[in-house]
């Protein structure tokens, strides 16, 4: 079996340099490329050339239009004149430049740094003072709720204002018919 083995793998080119016509006649390709005429030889000589050019025109014609893509490709790239000039906080946190901000910066001596935070949600009147808001409550607007019981109130009085019209279905007895 491994004898086998090289033998199916064998091929003209490991099969002892050519066909068996090249062994009972040697050189018989010379001799035919000898006798033929001199139009088919340069028939033959120019399309194998030609063969040969046309793969390379073609890869000079995709490598022009690909390459033309490839530069209208650089114009992609994120211009720097818009480049926002941060960090997110997740890469400034890694980097160790995470800045938290100034002792200033937040309500009741807060700089929402971890541990030094505020719950802005236990009072929403945070930026007013007890004054501040009471007067705010003068200039404030109907919310919505008010609004919808308005207009469920005008809906109502127009359905009760209004007439209706009644009609009357007369039914005919059976002594008549």
């Amino acid at each position: 079996p491994p004898r086998l083995a090289g033998m199916l793998r064998s091929s003209v080119k490991r099969g002892g340099g050519g066909g068996i016509i090249d062994k009972m006649i040697p050189g018989y390709q010379d001799k035919i490329w000898a006798a033929l005429p001199q139009g088919i030889k340069e028939y033959k000589v120019k399309s194998e050339n030609d063969a040969f050019e046309s793969g390379i025109a073609s890869h000079k014609k995709w490598q022009g239009l690909l390459l033309s893509w490839k530069d209208t490709e650089k114009g992609f790239a994120p211009s720097q004149k818009y480049r926002k000039p941060a960090v997110d906080w997740r890469r400034q946190m890694e980097r160790g430049t995470m800045h938290y901000g100034r002792w200033y910066e937040g309500p009741r001596g807060s700089d929402f740094t971890p541990g030094n935070t505020v719950d802005r949600l236990e009072n929403v009147k945070e930026p007013f003072t007890d004054a501040e808001w009471a007067e705010r409550k003068q200039y404030r607007s109907w919310d919505i709720m008010k609004l919808g019981y308005a207009g469920l109130a005008l809906f109502l009085a127009y359905r009760v204002t209004n007439e209706w019209p009644v009609v009357w279905c007369e039914e005919v007895s059976d002594a008549e018919n």
